[in-house]
């Protein structure tokens, strides 16, 4: 019978694991399906929706791992997972609507938001990642 150390632990890293999962499927395989199968404004604005609706989901799975690892005593685990939950959530703000106009003569350029919070994905996919192995050894 384990201990309720070794569930909250086990519980963390199942969580943090489940994170990293849904951020490389929205940071990896969406776009590559997106852009092989519709047209660049399309994909583009499918990316976005779907980054944008999960990054919550991915946010209150890293809670849980935080809340989890802290209770189980894994400390750094609670930790990472935490900034990678703000992480997450920084993404709700990075693919918000702007009110700036642009310059007279000049396009405004919105594949950029889209280029920085797929990478922000990706690296928050990874510090996931790096909390669900610190949380399942114990850290």
């Amino acid at each position: 019978m384990a201990d309720f150390t070794s569930i909250l632990q086990a519980t963390a890293a199942l969580s943090a694991g489940a994170a990293a999962a849904c951020g490389w499927t929205a940071a990896v395989i969406v776009p590559n399906t997106a852009f092989d199968g519709l047209d660049h404004g399309r994909a583009d604005r499918m990316i976005r929706r779907v980054i944008s609706a999960t990054a919550g989901f991915q946010a209150l799975l890293l809670g849980i791992a935080t809340g989890a690892a802290l209770l189980g005593g894994a400390r750094a685990a609670g930790i990472v997972a935490a900034v990678a939950a703000v992480g997450f959530l920084s993404n709700v703000w990075t693919l918000a609507p702007r009110k700036e106009k642009a310059a007279p003569g000049t396009r405004k350029r919105t594949s950029t938001q889209r280029v920085v919070a797929v990478a922000l994905t990706l690296i928050m996919t990874l510090a996931a990642l790096a909390a669900g192995v610190l949380a399942a050894l114990g850290i």
